[in-house]
């Protein structure tokens, strides 16, 4: 974490509030009215108390029954009024809310599309989860139980207390005498609770990423028989995410009864005060103060834990601004549009490390002419992957070149060079969805018609059309419900259905069986004609007829030539060839 989260954000942070405000600017005309209704709340709050006290001490005390029922219509429309008034507050007040909350994860999530691959190699997943979705929310409360509420509120106690001053500022006085008390609860209570929601928001971060994280690699944990250590570690975090919100329940539980005792103390003085000085205290006095008590007292005892709701949508939004400000991983686009893209390809002294300057890939060079094929071969950690991800711009190196048709790749836009490419890798990922969106990928370019002929390059039409709706056969997440050759066939439909001009293969037949890698090495030969391709293989015998051959060792080019040359050789390719077949 940075420093900036160590912060516990603090609540007058001027700028940050300001910023967080800002975020309403698309919907000013809605935080203007929530004001508006604000406003009227703290016009009308006094109302009814000087309607009561005037009935009282006006027409009850002279038993004056017109005046009495005319008085008391006045009281009833004052409640719908308000009532009015309550409900347009709190609807509008949470709309805002939605809304801004609705732009803010728009906003989040689009930056963390545009965050390089580099940039989640070092993020927990939980952690992005948690300032998408719960830290958002967080500020969301900002706005419909925080700041607007709180300027309600401190309007409210105001306007309150002035029309009480001007009532009697003798009973005012008496009436505040228990105020200190409150006030130090209130600080009491403001700190602790801060320190609890605090605590709560890491936990609640620390438990999604532990959920995550177990739930992707559930397989593994039961394959190796871990349930109980799992389930321990998640009983360890779970306890303390309740710990923490022990710690604020704890101090609401204490909070709520010192505010009613310091009112009720109020009230008692009241009425302490009103016995010495009957001819000067009316019923309809007293009683309009214990309702300004209650009018004054509950807003007081609403701040703190309100200014808390605030201070924690302040935190969320410093974590979420460190996010968005934090432009050091963003894919820098390029502006070269490739509008001819032929597929010339050439590194030239490529150094390129995934942390600091522990190099996967050292002093690299090769060409690869447009509509020829090369194959990459090695040992595991050998760098073959690191040259796609290189290709694709998923990742930026360190030193050297790297061209597509005659640009250095950095400067191509990102859109336009990976629509020409078309990757199949080892490890698919299929998204939760139908078949069709799968091959797609919502490109509406790729017609049904070609997603067949796709599909029946490679022999496996008559596999999707024996799943249960087809091309409308609903994939779970990650495609757990296909095997792993089902799922390598539908990555290979979508790499032919997208008619790419580079053609990528990394490791794409080693999960399937030899009878389906005989169906897609032979319609692969078929894509590959007039296309720039690359295939990263394990399996040797299937780059025999590829143009030309690159060795990898420990990040470094050792051989490169076709099939035949490098046999000749009796090299590095060699050795792996001959080690390879006595295995086999």
């Amino acid at each position: 974490m940075s420093s900036a989260s160590k912060k516990v954000g603090a609540a007058f942070d001027i700028k940050l509030i300001a910023r967080i405000i800002k975020l309403a600017k698309p919907h000013r005309k809605l935080l203007w009215l929530a004001i508006v209704f604000t406003l009227l709340l703290t016009a009308l709050a006094p109302i009814r108390p000087m309607l009561v006290q005037y009935t009282l001490d006006h027409f009850v005390e002279h038993k004056d029954k017109a005046g009495i029922q005319l008085f008391s219509i006045y009281i009833l429309i004052h409640i719908i009024l308000n009532s009015l008034v309550l409900f347009g507050h709190t609807y509008i007040t949470n709309l805002l809310g939605q809304k801004v909350i609705k732009d803010l994860r728009m906003r989040v999530y689009n930056h963390i599309l545009s965050l390089s691959s580099s940039f989640f190699d070092h993020s927990k997943v939980g952690m992005l989860i948690t300032r998408s979705v719960s830290d958002v929310e967080t500020v969301s409360n900002f706005f419909s139980q925080g700041f607007i509420s709180i300027i309600g509120d401190l309007a409210q106690i105001v306007a309150v207390l002035v029309i009480m001053f001007i009532t009697s500022w003798k009973l005012t006085l008496i009436s505040l005498a228990v105020m200190p008390l409150l006030l130090i609860a209130s600080e009491i209570f403001r700190r602790g609770v801060k320190s609890s929601f605090q605590k709560v928001r890491v936990q609640v971060s620390q438990l999604n990423s532990f959920v995550q994280e177990q739930i992707v690699g559930m397989e593994v944990v039961q394959v190796f028989g871990k349930e109980e250590q799992e389930f321990q570690k998640f009983e360890k975090i779970n306890s303390e995410h309740m710990d923490a919100h022990n710690q604020s329940i704890f101090y609401y539980a204490v909070y709520f009864p010192i505010v009613e005792i310091v009112s009720s103390l109020a009230l008692g003085l009241i009425v302490w005060w009103s016995a010495g000085y009957p001819s000067v205290a009316s019923a309809g006095l007293i009683t309009a103060f214990i309702l300004y008590i209650n009018l004054i007292f509950r807003p007081i005892r609403f701040i703190a834990d309100r200014f808390n709701t605030m201070q924690m949508g302040v935190v969320s939004s410093e974590r979420i601004f460190e996010l968005l400000d934090d432009n050091t991983a963003v894919e820098k686009k390029g502006d070269v549009v490739l509008r001819d893209f032929h597929g010339d390809i050439s590194f030239d002294n490529v150094w390129f490390a995934y942390v600091d300057e522990e190099y996967v890939l050292k002093d690299v060079s090769f060409k690869l002419e447009a509509g020829k094929s090369l194959a990459i071969v090695g040992a595991t950690g050998a760098g073959k992957s690191s040259i796609i991800s290189l290709i694709t711009r998923l990742y930026t190196i360190q030193q050297g070149t790297i061209k597509i048709d005659g640009i250095e790749v950095n400067e191509l836009e990102i859109e336009s060079l990976r629509n020409q490419v078309a990757v199949v890798l080892q490890d698919v990922f299929l998204f939760a969805g139908t078949i069709s969106e799968n091959v797609t990928l919502k490109n509406s370019n790729i017609t049904q018609e070609r997603m067949k002929e796709a599909a029946a390059s490679i022999g496996a039409l008559s596999f999707i059309e024996s799943l249960e709706g087809g091309w409308q056969y609903e994939v779970m997440e990650r495609g757990n419900t296909l095997s792993v050759g089902q799922r390598q066939l539908i990555s290979f439909i979508r790499a032919m259905a997208a008619d790419p001009k580079l053609l990528i293969l990394d490791e794409a037949t080693s999960s399937v069986d030899s009878e389906t890698e005989e169906l897609i090495q032979q319609a692969t030969q078929q894509l590959m004609k007039g296309r720039t391709s690359i295939i990263i293989a394990h399996r040797l015998s299937t780059v025999r007829e590829v143009d030309s051959i690159m060795v990898l060792d420990k990040g470094r080019v050792v051989e490169q030539g076709n099939h035949d040359e490098l046999m000749h050789l009796q090299g590095a390719y060699y050795e792996l060839f001959q080690k390879q077949f006595e295995l086999a």
